[in-house]
């Protein structure tokens, strides 16, 4: 059984009109067989600018730090790039793939700390970086990992700043539910009976 560690960045937080504000979460999780649940997960929840390639900056660095700890065979990383593996991921690759220009100009922006950090990884434990995004499930549960850790961000904001309301996009297609101390969060989605829980 293969061990994988993914990474995703998300849900946004809004204004009073609706628009993004800024993305608030980025989530890795490492996933054991049977691959419904993190096994483990790290998030981190300091928002950053909506427009900015910070995400995948942040989705790697998040991927190594549980890679030191669990050793996985594969990441998935949130960027649908045909599961190119990082040592094919050039320039040159950017500039002849199918993505969007914006999303073409902000990873050539990264280009350098995406390889910088892949190579760390990889002097850590020779496992395949793949940029493959919604295509692999274990990126979709680390997006439901990413939504339950910017609904807890959320939660102890209004609770923290005593304020009356925080706005946030998140996943449309998932349920939301609050059973005791734990957040759960399952998808509307046919895959597998994947699910989050904080």
């Amino acid at each position: 059984m293969i061990r994988i560690i993914a990474a995703d960045s998300g849900c946004a937080e809004l204004d009073d009109r609706l628009r993004v504000k800024n993305i608030i979460c980025t989530s890795a999780v490492y996933l054991e067989h049977p691959y419904k649940h993190p096994t483990a997960y790290l998030c981190n929840t300091v928002p950053f600018s909506y427009d900015s390639p910070e995400y995948i900056i942040r989705e790697m660095e998040l991927a190594k730090e549980l890679a030191i700890k669990y050793k996985p065979d594969q990441i998935h990383l949130d960027v649908s790039l045909g599961a190119v593996e990082i040592k094919d991921l050039s320039k040159e690759y950017l500039e002849n793939t199918k993505i969007s220009r914006k999303g073409r100009e902000q990873l050539i922006e990264v280009i350098d700390s995406i390889k910088k950090i892949g190579e760390e990884i990889k002097n850590i434990i020779d496992c395949e970086i793949l940029f493959i995004g919604k295509d692999s499930w274990a990126v979709r549960i680390a997006e439901l990992n990413t939504a339950s850790c910017a609904m807890k961000y959320a939660i102890e904001k209004l609770v923290s700043n005593d304020i009356n309301r925080i706005l946030i996009g998140c996943l449309e297609e998932a349920l939301y539910r609050l059973h005791k101390n734990l957040l759960l969060l399952d998808p509307f989605i046919p895959m597998k009976e994947i699910y989050s829980v904080i």
